[in-house]
Parts: C-alpha cells; sequence; structure tokens
C-alpha cells in the first residue's frame, strides 16, 4: 500500500457500504472507514507485527488495482497466531461488489500465495465463512484442500491448506 489513495479507497469503501458489506472492515480494521490515511496508518503499525497487540503477526497489504482503480484488497500473514489458525489463516482478501466473478479474487490468492512461497511458507491455510460460495470456488481453484469446519464467534469457517509452490500466475 502507498499514501495518497485517498479518493480511490473512499470510492471502494462506498461501493460495500452501499452492498451493505459492512463486515469487510471490521474489529481492528473498522478504522478504514474513517478513510484511508487512518486506515494507511494502521496497516503501517501492524507491518512488522506485534501492534496493535503482541500476538499480531506480521502482515503485507497489497490493492488490487487496474488503471488506479482500487478492485480490492489482499493481506499476507507471514505466519500463523494461534487466533489465525481458527480465522483468518496467511491470506484474506476481497472485491468489491462490482468487479465480481471475473477472477480478479483468484488472481489475487495465487500472487498472495506466491509471496508466502518467497517468505518461505509451503502451505497456507486460508479460511472463509461457510456461507461464502465464492470464496469457497475461489480456494478450490487454487488448489485448497478443505480440512474441517470449526465454529468461531459463532460462524462456521471453512478452512484449506493450500501448498503455495504450485500456483500458476
Amino acid at each position: 500500500m502507498t499514501p495518497g489513495r485517498d479518493a480511490e479507497f473512499a470510492e471502494m469503501l462506498e461501493e460495500f457500504r452501499s452492498a451493505g458489506e459492512l463486515d469487510v472492515y471490521e474489529g481492528n480494521f473498522a478504522i478504514a472507514w474513517q478513510g484511508y490515511g487512518a486506515f494507511y496508518d494502521l496497516l503501517s503499525k501492524m507491518k512488522a507485527g506485534g501492534y496493535p497487540a503482541p500476538h499480531f503477526v506480521p502482515m503485507d497489504s497489497y490493492f488490487i488495482a487496474v488503471e488506479g482503480r482500487i478492485l480490492g484488497e489482499t493481506f499476507v500473514r507471514h505466519r500463523l497466531s494461534p487466533q489465525l489458525e481458527q480465522l483468518g489463516g496467511h491470506v484474506g482478501y476481497k472485491v468489491r461488489p462490482t468487479c465480481r466473478n471475473r477472477g480478479i479474487a483468484t488472481a489475487a490468492l495465487r500472487l498472495a500465495l506466491g509471496k508466502l512461497a518467497d517468505l518461505g511458507v509451503s502451505r497456507a491455510l486460508v479460511t472463509c465463512s461457510a456461507t461464502n460460495l465464492a470464496s469457497a470456488r475461489v480456494i478450490g481453484k487454487c488448489g485448497g484442500v478443505r480440512i474441517e469446519d470449526s465454529v468461531t464467534a459463532g460462524r462456521v469457517i471453512r478452512r484449506y491448506w493450500i501448498d503455495t509452490a504450485r500456483q500458476p500466475v
């Protein structure tokens, strides 16, 4: 992520808001709703890990963008914490509603898996809500092997392992 993307980020947020998808930025990431500057500051602090709490792992965040338009975002977490083993995993991604079903999430997940391979992570844990069938299809296209479902915060979460070394780009 780079500074100065305020307008493009606000446009993407408005699309999520209009679609009623306020849960795409929740918890510590809810600061995104305050604007790009605050969100960028948070991600900059989180990059090395240990912020906003000691159990937070190092992570990178990337916009999925075409010609200056932000289509979505992906997070690459360098390792797992006990919390991420249940919900979140190594990779998180989101695509704005009008850009879905175009292969964008699949490409983003493949690129994230490549970043993890570069970090020495041989297999990645990726999770999604049991109700998010589109995300489950994306994970399957990238070679995800479903290991189990768990219940976290009252939600059924599907958990998958993906070999990071076998990703076509």
